[in-house]
């Protein structure tokens, strides 16, 4: 994430250019790779449901909802903070220098 951020600095420094504020673009870029990340929980969570189906079809299977959902909530966290921190990291410094050097 943090090289995919830092390889469209250019991007971002044009869209600095053209009137964007800076808080604005970091908005941008996390709310795109939140959205990225929920998507990918969601079809990892379907796959993972897939899976255990047969499983879960069996009698006296239950679904360990007390460790799943803490689970799921604190990789949705991380992934949320370590974007925070990408975005964080690729807009700081001068990004009109960066368009300069596309």
């Amino acid at each position: 994430m943090l090289r995919n951020v830092l390889e469209r600095r250019g991007e971002l420094a044009v869209l600095l250019a053209v009137g964007f504020r800076e808080r604005m673009i970091g908005r941008l870029v996390l709310l795109e790779h939140a959205a990225l990340l929920g998507i990918g929980l969601a079809i990892g969570l379907l796959a993972a449901a897939v899976a255990v189906l047969p499983t879960l079809l069996s009698p006296g299977s239950q679904l360990p909802y007390a460790t799943l959902v803490p689970t799921l909530l604190l990789v949705l966290l991380n992934g949320l903070i370590w974007t925070w921190v990408a975005t964080r990291v690729a807009l700081r410094g001068n990004l009109l220098e960066a368009l300069r050097n596309e």
